[in-house]
């Protein structure tokens, strides 16, 4: 049920695809002003390239974000409270089908900038820029073999559960932002209560964040122990007091409570959305 759930979500949810496409599109216009070599029609194709690059890696959570206010407390509401399965399970596959399209969008983006490259330094000049990238990859995939105590698995598991929690967060800020919104201390002032919610909810993150570096005891810290060899370490004392302590051999100083609060927001505000949507008593 969980698969049809996502394959209905995300059909609901195509509308990104126009964005996605007009983006293509001013690549497409950038490509022919160029053949054309007419100076003021490149230049305003160039602009409007620039505005939607910047737009289809940023509004596609904004997009996201107004489905799922449509769907749960808005036009479609009645709808979606008729459907025969859990809000909290349409809710999971609206998480699914966010990371997918935000993914689609990242991927886009990529595409257009070496596309753009092509079409102005040749293609010559892409293929130099795809071989420093796949160098670039080559390295970081050889970073665990400097750290003398952590394996390769360690490393890798850890880079993937990072980026799995940053989109998880993504999806769940905009859910809890809009859900906190419309719960009973908030609901009262209508759309102005989406605005205090976002601030009071990005504010209290960011209050977490500067509290927990300078209070709470997690650090790591990776050191340089030799030649090309570094050694990762976790200490049991706040990130400020770490970096008062620590010499020059030093190479970074990483406040573990910041993940761990990535963490801990998205799994209590996954959790608070969930029950509010499946106890939800009345559709607007």
């Amino acid at each position: 049920m969980f698969f049809k759930v996502l394959k209905w979500d995300l059909k609901s949810q195509r509308k990104i695809f126009v964005l996605f496409f007009l983006y293509i599109v001013s690549i497409i216009n950038v490509a022919i002003a160029d053949v054309l070599n007419v100076g003021w029609l490149l230049g305003i194709f160039m602009a409007l390239h620039f505005i939607l690059s910047a737009l289809v890696v940023s509004i596609p959570i904004i997009l996201l974000a107004i489905n799922y206010y449509n769907d749960f407390y808005g036009k479609n509401s009645y709808t979606m409270h008729q459907l025969a399965v859990k809000t909290s399970t349409i809710f999971k596959a609206k998480i699914l089908s966010g990371i997918i399209y935000t993914l689609l969008s990242v991927v886009l983006f990529g595409f257009g900038l070496l596309t753009v490259n092509s079409i102005f330094n040749g293609f010559g000049s892409t293929q130099e820029i795809l071989s420093v990238i796949g160098e670039a990859f080559r390295a970081f995939a050889l970073l665990p073999t400097y750290i003398e105590n952590v394996n390769s698995f360690a490393f890798w598991l850890f880079i993937i559960v990072s980026v799995a929690i940053a989109l998880f967060f993504a999806q769940i800020f905009y859910a809890f932002v809009i859900t906190f919104a419309k719960g009973g201390l908030l609901r009262r002032f209508g759309k102005v209560g989406m605005v205090i919610s976002l601030i009071v909810s990005y504010v209290g993150v960011l209050m977490l964040m500067m509290v927990s570096s300078k209070y709470l005891p997690f650090s790591i810290v990776i050191e340089k122990t030799s030649y090309m060899l570094y050694k990762v370490s976790f200490f049991a004392d706040s990130f400020a007091n770490v970096v008062a302590r620590l010499g020059e051999e030093r190479v970074i100083e990483f406040p573990i409570t910041i993940f761990l609060i990535y963490i801990i927001f998205s799994t209590l505000g996954y959790i608070y959305v969930s029950y509010a949507l499946n106890n939800q008593k009345s559709v607007e």
